[in-house]
């Protein structure tokens, strides 16, 4: 049967005040114009069903959407075996990351029939120019009361899990690289709150797990983003060996998006994989090579011999990398045969991984050995053997015997031979004195000196610690007491505040500089005034004064000197000029007012 297009319903603005209806349309009017403009995205169209199994009589979802526009001609929908019902037309509008997208979206109902197989033809329709098609659709419909198909990946469902393994028969020690796949439907806009319970996985080893780039995929009638997490498994044992299930949580966030881009619904989803079944194999007992230690996998090696000409009992330094793919990071240096004439002391090591799940990469090792005479002429042969998995055989690594020059050392040479004189001459006992003779002159006397101890330089000198000590403890104890009482601590900087201004008064006195001279006497007084009053000197004025100083507090005398220093300062601001004369006298005043300030209670 053919269904048209059901007639799309009117559209109409919220009800809302004049002002807020007035900035709807024009918010609508602005979108409308960009879109038109070319400001949405890309143009598409697709055809999804909701799930790819259901029973006669049990309807389905059939939603077509168009993206970037309306089509030119609705496409042509015929259903075989099957009754479709119109469910209604959407707009949507929405921005993410900038861009905006329009996109039509129509959804059926579609009614199974008969029992079979039914199919979706393939539609074509043409959206700003462009001409999209869409694949057929496969739906399975089954007799009420049948047993439902056995779950598979890929049947519809918003996200499903898969764990991939290259081969399903491995040796015991190879690396098995493997990967996790999470498959979400297109309809997933962002998965978060991601948990993988640890993996199952009796009788291996289980490497780090990182993330691969993002694919699309499609399964079925779906389309689906595929998040692929690598990780590698080596077997420890032999036999028939289970991986898995890999099991996981997540929050799906699921469109369509808002005009914002943001996602309008969100659903739990607990996934698992089905179990792979690995067959480990032992290694083979034939053909192993002498000091074969447990490699497996597919190396190279280097080797490194310095120095050569060195002396007995001198370490010579081996280095060996060993490059490759495999277990690299468990690689050992297996026992050397034809080194009996070195001592080997053991080996320090360092592992570089070539791939976040360590699947190759390279180990170095350092080896010193100490030759142990000077007969040795060469550094024997360095082996090292291994197990190709792919080649299902043992190979060996030979690194060719390295050339030395010992020499003899200062240790291991004989000692010096005599001279037949000189033998004779030793061999010939010297006459033995019973008594030595006193001598007649005790020859040259040595002065003795007296100890340091009874010095009084080197005494006094002790004092120096001493006394370095009580300085550093005193001020110590200083800086502790001014943090203590932080009105001492004001009291002695605007001590030092007002010393250091007596001077600039005096200097501006002498250079005639008025301005600058009633400007640092009017700072001067605030500081002294505000530490005596305990207030800050920001708020000292002539006014202030009057305030807060109670009668009787200080002399008449005192607080008339300070009033006429407060008014010659108010006086130098109406460009009041002053010689020379005049402002050495007031600074003399100003020293002698601040000097008696300083000693007045609080």
């Amino acid at each position: 049967m053919k269904f048209g297009l059901p007639k799309a319903p009117e559209f109409a603005a919220p009800r809302l005040s004049p002002p807020g209806r007035i900035a709807w349309w024009l918010a609508a009017l602005l979108v409308g114009c960009w879109l038109t403009a070319g400001g949405a995205s890309a143009a598409n169209f697709t055809a999804t069903l909701d799930r790819d199994s259901t029973y006669v009589g049990e309807p389905v979802t059939l939603t077509l959407t168009f993206e970037g526009g309306s089509p030119r001609a609705f496409p042509s929908l015929s259903v075989a075996g099957a009754r479709l019902q119109g469910m209604g037309t959407q707009q949507q509008i929405s921005f993410v990351n900038g861009q905006g997208s329009r996109s039509e979206v129509h959804t059926y109902q579609l009614t199974p029939l008969q029992v079979g197989e039914i199919v979706v033809p393939a539609m074509k329709a043409e959206i700003g120019g462009q001409t999209f098609n869409t694949p057929a659709l496969k739906l399975v419909v089954l007799k009420p009361g049948t047993p439902p198909p056995a779950a598979s990946a890929g049947n519809g469902e918003l996200a499903f899990v898969r764990l991939v393994l290259p081969k399903t028969e491995a040796y015991v020690g190879e690396v098995l690289p493997g990967q996790l796949e999470i498959y979400l439907r297109d309809s997933v806009l962002q998965m978060k709150d991601f948990q993988l319970t640890p993996l199952q996985a009796e009788g291996f080893t289980v490497g780090k797990m990182s993330e691969a780039q993002h694919r699309q995929a499609r399964v079925g009638n779906f389309n689906y983003t595929v998040v692929p997490l690598p990780m590698a498994f080596t077997a420890v044992k032999a036999g028939t060996l289970s991986l898995g299930p890999a099991a996981c949580t997540m929050t799906l966030l699921l469109g369509p998006p808002n005009f914002f881009g943001q996602p309008t619904r969100h659903q739990q989803a607990s996934l698992a994989s089905e179990p792979v079944t690995v067959k480990a194999l032992p290694l083979p007992r034939d053909g192993v090579p002498p000091g074969f230690s447990g490699a497996v996998g597919s190396f190279s090696m280097q080797v490194e011999v310095a120095p050569t000409n060195i002396a007995v009992g001198d370490p010579i330094t081996v280095k060996v990398q060993v490059s490759g793919r495999g277990a690299v990071d468990a690689v050992t240096l297996p026992t050397q045969t034809g080194w009996d004439q070195f001592k080997a002391y053991p080996p320090t090591s360092n592992f570089e991984g070539g791939d976040q799940s360590g699947q190759s990469g390279t180990k170095s090792f350092a080896l010193t050995v100490v030759p142990q005479n000077m007969e040795v002429r060469e550094l024997p042969p360095f082996v090292f053997s291994y197990f190709d998995p792919e080649l299902k055989k043992y190979q060996t690594l030979t690194h060719p015997a390295v050339p030395l020059t010992i020499r003899p050392s200062t240790a291991s040479l004989p000692p010096p031979t005599l001279s037949n004189a000189n033998a004779a001459a030793d061999a010939t006992p010297a006459r033995g004195q019973d008594i030595v003779h006193i001598k007649a002159r005790p020859g040259a006397v040595a002065t003795f000196r007296r100890p340091l101890v009874t010095q009084a330089w080197f005494l006094g000198l002790q004092i120096v610690p001493v006394g370095a000590w009580l300085a550093l403890l005193i001020s110590r104890r200083r800086q502790e007491m001014l943090a203590r009482n932080p009105r001492l601590r004001r009291q002695r900087q605007v001590e030092q505040v007002i010393r250091d201004g007596l001077q600039e008064l005096d200097r501006a006195a002498r250079a005639n500089e008025g301005e600058k001279f009633f400007a640092t006497l009017f700072r001067l007084l605030q500081e002294q005034l505000g530490e005596r009053l305990d207030l800050p000197a920001s708020a000292i004025t002539e006014a202030a004064l009057d305030e807060r100083l109670r009668p009787g507090q200080w002399p008449e005398t005192v607080v008339a000197e300070v009033h006429q220093l407060f008014h010659a300062c108010n006086q130098a601001r109406y460009s009041r000029t002053s010689s020379a004369a005049e402002l050495a006298s007031l600074g003399a005043m100003a020293g002698k007012v601040l000097a008696t300030l300083k000693n007045l209670p609080t």
